[in-house]
């Protein structure tokens, strides 16, 4: 959930940048700072509660940890000789010293952003949290410090396609104001139904949602709903399907845009209407950035999200965690119950590495499947009972 209060992680750490004085050391201290920003915004990227339009109040009092954990095991590509930007070279974990360094520009960064009222742990959090991480190291403890799958409503997918419905319904030409105002409201509903429909069916980040275009949608209908997409974060593809209520929902929001906008789902603007002072041409849509058929920004699809999601009667500020991405953790945790191994669900995701997947999704072996497996195997009966 994106606080509009506050930047996005990646604009806080541009403003540190931006703001912040670094003394007579001033370039090679800057420097040494840039680096250490640009590596734990790549741990940024590998999180899987967070990403860098997430906002900066949302980081948790263990971050530190988490960074300094993931530097410890991370790998990067080192630098080499001047001229041999073309040449690849392996990669390689962070030194220890390089690991001291990062730490210190995230502490400074922190610092920075505890004093502009940015993020809402103190410093003792910070510590109660190093401190109860160090005392419990267990691997299962990692990974509820790590994940909220655990915390996502068992229901939530269900709950929330039926809120859609139930919670949006289309107005009717009498409850409009004007004509503008009727086909607003049935757009905005037409496009959260559809959104929670493919946020549902694909268990896509807010990211990749907003990038899907029309013709993701013509060539999965041309396939028996079958969706090869290439995941933004990770480069590596999702196998998706969509079933028909699905597509029906899809067809149903295109038919009432009647536009040529290319993204599946857009900005629909304060009218509701494309403008009308000049044509504009697909390529036109794809290089706006507001107004009518812009495709749909993150922000706007996590509030869509949230606030169904409350007027569904969950609590985003209690211990349930509802948002774009428990669809995500919704949908893997249907799969290993339906038992799908660790490799199909990584596939569907698109997670770069089946560690991932199993270390988020599965920490715990399925004792549904054990128990089924072992009554199967031990019920060989030799006539002696």
């Amino acid at each position: 959930m994106t606080d509009t209060h506050f930047p996005t992680i990646e604009q806080a750490v541009e403003k540190f940048f931006n703001e912040f004085g670094f003394g007579d050391e001033g370039k090679r201290t800057r420097l040494s700072y840039r680096s250490g920003a640009n590596a734990f915004l790549s741990f940024i990227d590998e999180s899987e509660e967070l990403d860098r339009e997430s906002s900066i109040s949302s980081l948790p009092a263990s971050i530190s940890t988490d960074f300094n954990t993931w530097l410890q095991q991370a790998s990067h590509t080192g630098p080499g000789r001047p001229g041999d930007d073309d040449i690849s070279r392996p990669a390689k974990g962070y030194s220890v010293s390089t690991r001291r360094l990062y730490l210190q520009a995230l502490a400074r960064l922190l610092y920075f952003w505890r004093h502009h009222n940015m993020i809402t742990f103190s410093p003792e959090d910070e510590i109660y949290a190093r401190k109860a991480l160090q005392i419990q190291r267990s691997s299962d403890d990692q990974r509820s410090v790590q994940t909220r799958s655990d915390k996502v409503p068992t229901d939530f997918g269900n709950v929330m396609l039926k809120a859609a419905y139930k919670k949006l319904p289309l107005p009717t030409v009498a409850e409009a104001k004007s004509d503008n105002e009727f086909r607003k409201v049935r757009l905005d509903t037409l496009r959260a139904r559809a959104l929670i429909h493919v946020l549902r069916a694909t268990a896509l980040r807010a990211g990749d949602i907003s990038s899907l275009a029309r013709n993701d949608m013509v060539m999965a209908e041309q396939n028996a709903g079958y969706i090869k997409f290439e995941i933004a974060k990770t480069k590596k593809s999702a196998h998706i399907i969509l079933g028909n209520y699905c597509f029906a929902s899809i067809e149903e929001y295109l038919r009432e845009r009647n536009d040529i906008s290319p993204w599946l789902f857009i900005q629909h603007g304060s009218s509701g209407s494309p403008s009308k002072k000049k044509s504009v041409s697909v390529a036109d849509f794809q290089r706006r950035q507001r107004g009518y058929g812009a495709r749909l920004g993150t922000g706007t699809i996590r509030k869509i999200v949230i606030d169904l999601a409350m007027s569904a009667g969950y609590d985003p500020g209690k211990d349930e965690f509802v948002s774009t991405h428990a669809f995500r953790h919704w949908h893997a945790q249907k799969l290993i119950d339906l038992g799908a191994s660790i490799d199909e669900v990584q596939s569907i995701l698109g997670h770069a590495r089946s560690e991932t997947t199993k270390d988020v999704y599965a920490p715990e072996p399925n004792i549904v499947n054990i128990r089924k497996w072992e009554e199967d195997i031990q019920s060989f009966d030799i006539g002696i009972m």
